[in-house]
């Protein structure tokens, strides 16, 4: 990772290496797979509670959808590469680690807080699965950051923050990047 990179290069790098790790899953496997072994084969399913939840691999999957990289066969629920390669857990679990960072870059460059959709559209990490889950990646990786005790979030106005980070309010919430998907 590089240090000088900021909030936004870290999260989109780490996007396109979770989405690599996807396409490179599902090459390995032309007999196509569902999203929850998707999830688990890259270690992207998270525990909310006490259930298991595969929100990244999720909206990522729509997204590759969208863009036609990927296909869905409506009634198995397989996902189908139209690609090729291998190293794939190793590709979503960096890509992971950069936006989770990228997040916390954000998050200590606004004292104040920000909500999960500032969050997504600061990082140009906004997402819909045909036309709900809206933003559920910046959402799943904000609840294990706060699961993890990295962030905090205030249930009254659901603004994160980092744990110790002494608010100004007087910082503007801004979106730098406005996605379509």
């Amino acid at each position: 990772m590089v240090a000088d990179s900021n909030p936004q290069e870290l999260a989109q790098t780490g996007r396109k290496q979770i989405e690599d790790a996807i396409l490179r899953l599902l090459d390995a496997n032309p007999q196509g797979l569902r999203n929850v072994e998707i999830a688990r084969a890259l270690g992207l399913s998270f525990e909310f509670g006490g259930k298991y939840k595969n929100h990244v691999t999720h909206g990522m999957l729509g997204s590759l959808e969208s863009r036609g990289l990927v296909s869905r066969d409506e009634n198995s629920k397989l996902f189908f590469s139209r690609n090729g390669d291998t190293t794939a857990i190793e590709t979503a679990q960096a890509g992971l680690k950069q936006i989770e960072e990228g997040v916390l870059r954000l998050l200590e460059a606004h004292p104040d807080g920000l909500r999960n959709v500032d969050i997504a559209r600061s990082l140009g990490l906004t997402s819909d699965f045909r036309g709900s889950y809206r933003n559920y990646l910046t959402f799943t990786i904000l609840t294990s950051l706060t699961a993890q005790g990295r962030i905090k979030r205030d249930s009254t106005t659901r603004l994160y923050t980092l744990p110790n980070q002494v608010p100004t309010f007087d910082q503007p919430v801004k979106a730098t990047h406005r996605s379509k998907t």
